[in-house]
């Protein structure tokens, strides 16, 4: 057993390696089909190896498995074959996964690329909201198809399950967001005071990265060492790519033997550019952790919403860096105000989709939203929730069709509403004790994934992943400092203005 786990870990880690170099190459440009290809063919043979995993597990049982894992060596793969046991209560037989391949992914991929060409035109979204309707109906219906068929009761609870979260632990997260009121301060402190007479100059990437970097040092040596490796020149692993082919996106790759990178598309000196060129190096950063002090490849993957967590994290501390160097209250209060805007949507703007997207699922199921009327009807009630401002504003009744993540990677927004909570926690941790935070959050993203979420964040931080209610209320306290914060800078009108 500990010989055929060992091979299918090394085997993931050569296949990754593959697959990190193919996608690279099918990001720079979006006309090599063949390395898109070959992307999916690889990810494909990721799926089949991990179906044997869960297959063993589920014959071996849990019992089995809790004893053959409590020693050395097999102690090493106990999480791994305990996740797959309980993914195997869920798996679909191999007739089952076959016609799903043969019959509903090609609709869902035609589906998301029907979405970003329509995107991509420069008609307004209101111009086809028939079409666009048509598309995430189609997308949500077959979902739930796939869902149900795992015995789910729709894809929601599906989707929740495969990123190690609960629907009652999302529906307590969504009624604490609900009952705080840290969001409507910050909006009437933003709609109401004067606004500061400044605007920054475009950032080029060769002063962003100083900023990066300089954003990194009271995290200490290690933490930031990692960030000037990456960001270094000499070492090629940031790539900005401005071929007018390169897909218009970031992201970071790496895995276990593979040192980590990260890529830009779309860098245009804003703030916001180089806010997400800190993010997408925060996950970098930390996969570059886990190739260096995680030997178990299948630990170099989990939950996303930790992933996420991280690479927030990272650019809140960014965007905090940009504020206190700040020289002008004018400045700082530009800042702080693009910091709380970031921080905020992180938390409960993601809230709010959260609860859009899950109805979708809902009223597509029971069959009563089938037009687009039905979906902005929808939206204005799901966002009203949240921030009831924003319930008159037009373009919140058809956000359902701005969000590209509901046709591209359909309930995904649940991990940035988690990821959200888990950074401010992070950042007010940080702010209390930098030392002591640091060297435990270090460790944290060395090691890896070889336990459940909750485990992690309450071993290395401290933190009760299931008391959703406090992570809460923390980040309204963290939210509501800062907005007075701001309200002050503003209040200084001879600056600011």
């Amino acid at each position: 057993m500990y010989a055929w786990l060992q091979r299918y870990d090394s085997l993931l880690a050569n296949l990754q390696r593959h697959d990190v170099y193919v996608y690279l190459r099918a990001e720079q440009d979006d006309r090599d089909v063949a390395d898109a290809d070959a992307d999916d063919a690889l990810g494909n043979a990721e799926d089949a190896m991990y179906a044997r995993i869960i297959g063993a597990a589920r014959d071996l049982g849990a019992g089995t498995i809790s004893s053959l894992t409590a020693h050395a060596p097999l102690a090493s793969f106990r999480h791994l074959l305990l996740i797959a046991f309980e993914a195997s209560k869920h798996q679909l037989s191999a007739a089952e996964t076959r016609t799903i391949a043969t019959t509903v992914r090609p609709v869902l991929e035609t589906a998301a690329t029907s979405y970003k060409a329509l995107r991509a035109g420069k008609d307004p979204i209101a111009s086809h909201q028939d079409a666009y309707a048509a598309l995430l109906v189609t997308i949500v219906a077959a979902n739930n198809g796939i869902a149900r068929l795992r015995g789910f009761a729709g894809a929601p609870e599906a989707s929740y399950f495969d990123k190690s979260l609960s629907p009652a632990s999302v529906g307590r997260t969504l009624s604490a967001v609900r009952s705080s009121h840290a969001y409507a301060q910050f909006e009437e402190v933003a709609d109401s005071a004067p606004k500061p007479d400044y605007s920054p100059p475009p950032i080029s990437i060769a002063d962003a990265i100083p900023l990066i970097l300089a954003a990194e040092q009271p995290m200490g040596t290690e933490y930031a060492g990692q960030y000037r490796e990456l960001l270094s020149p000499a070492q090629g692993r940031l790539e900005i790519c401005t071929d007018p082919h390169c897909d218009a996106t970031g992201f970071s790759a790496g895995f276990s033997r593979v040192t980590s990178v990260a890529y830009f598309g779309d860098y245009d000196g804003s703030v916001d550019a180089a806010r997400a060129v800190a993010h997408e190096s925060g996950h970098a950063v930390h996969r570059q952790f886990m190739n260096l002090f995680q030997p178990i490849a299948a630990y170099n993957e989990g939950p996303h919403f930790m992933f996420e967590s991280f690479a927030i994290f990272n650019e809140l501390l960014f965007l905090d860096h940009l504020y206190r160097i700040a020289p002008t209250a004018a400045q700082r209060a530009y800042y702080l105000n693009f910091f709380l805007n970031d921080a905020t949507f992180q938390v409960y703007g993601s809230a709010g989709e959260v609860d859009l997207e899950s109805a979708i699922y809902r009223g597509v199921a029971d069959r009563s939203l089938r037009t687009a009327a039905d979906l902005d009807k929808l939206a204005t009630q799901a966002f009203a929730k949240y921030d009831p401002a924003s319930a008159k504003d037009p373009a919140t009744a058809v956000y359902w069709a701005r969000d590209r993540l509901y046709f591209s990677d359909p309930l995904y927004d649940v991990n940035y509403l988690y990821a959200g909570l888990l950074a401010l926690r992070y950042f007010s941790d940080y702010e209390r004790a930098p030392a002591t935070f640091s060297k435990q959050y270090v460790a944290l993203l060395k090691n890896g994934f070889d336990d459940s979420p909750a485990a992690l964040e309450r071993k290395f931080l401290g933190i009760n992943l299931n008391d959703e209610a406090a992570l809460v209320d923390g980040a309204d306290r963290f939210i509501g400092a800062r907005t007075a914060t701001l309200a002050r800078l503003y209040s200084n009108e001879t600056s600011v203005r």
